[in-house]
């Protein structure tokens, strides 16, 4: 189950666009924590220049910075190089401690690009000075761990919705009582039309209250009709089943 839900969370993220100058895959990964394990990313640059990244891991402070997994993994290289247009798979190691509680834990695995000197070209006339910037891309994807018994307990409250015209913003507050996250999914579907909308909808703290929000396309026209959201979290339990007036 924690893998098809892995599954399906990685299905409503984004792509990462190839207008970035590198990209990697996959875009997160889901681990079991009773035994070391090691596991890949392929990145892949972008671009028609060498690249330098960094790769470091780092607690999720929206997750809980306390739950993270930061001294159970290693990654090598640290320090990536790619060739233009080249791709290089770099590896971690996933070593739990047999001290660890039951529950879920996470942390970012971010790669940044180490930047090349940025330029500035000045002319004799001091008020025409110009620059070229280089921007720097940075991606952080997350490596979910379990252990043992998992409790997925909590309230989904204050729920609000909003119709502007042509998409909706959901917003809503979360508690979470277990060991482990909410992954809330929504799905709205406006009542004698075929507009509707569904996905993830958030994902709660490890443990304590998080305000969630969503902006979602739904289309136009639709004011004063009736839409039914619901909101299921991982186990497919209904939090919300409410009809609202757009």
């Amino acid at each position: 189950m924690k893998k098809l839900l892995f599954i399906i969370l990685l299905l409503n993220i984004s792509i990462l666009s190839y207008s970035l100058n590198f990209s990697v895959a996959p875009v997160g990964f889901a681990v079991e924590l009773d035994k070391p394990s090691t596991h890949e990313v392929t990145i892949l640059n972008n671009t028609t220049e060498p690249l330098r990244l960094n790769a470091v891991f780092q607690s999720d402070s929206e997750f809980g910075e306390k739950y993270n997994l930061d001294s159970n993994l290693t990654i090598f290289p640290k320090t990536i190089s790619l060739k233009p247009a080249g791709k290089q798979t770099v590896r971690f190691r996933v070593k739990p401690n047999s001290s660890m509680k039951d529950g879920e834990y996470t942390s970012l695995l971010t790669f940044t690009e180490i930047p090349g000197e940025i330029k500035t070209v000045s002319s004799n006339n001091k008020n025409n000075v110009s620059s070229n910037l280089n921007f720097i891309t940075k991606i952080s994807i997350s490596v979910y761990g379990y252990k043992g018994n998992l409790i997925h307990k909590g309230t989904f409250s204050d729920i609000k919705l909003n119709y502007n015209g042509n998409s909706v913003i959901i917003s809503a507050s979360s508690f979470s009582e277990g060991n482990t996250s909410l992954k809330f999914s929504y799905s709205l579907k406006v009542q004698g039309s075929n507009a509707e909308t569904s996905g993830l909808f958030g994902i709660s703290a490890r443990e304590g209250k998080k305000d969630l929000s969503l902006s979602a396309q739904l289309g136009p026209n639709l004011k004063g009709k009736k839409a039914k959201l619901v909101i299921t979290d991982q186990n497919g339990k209904v939090y919300y089943d409410k009809v609202h007036t757009l």
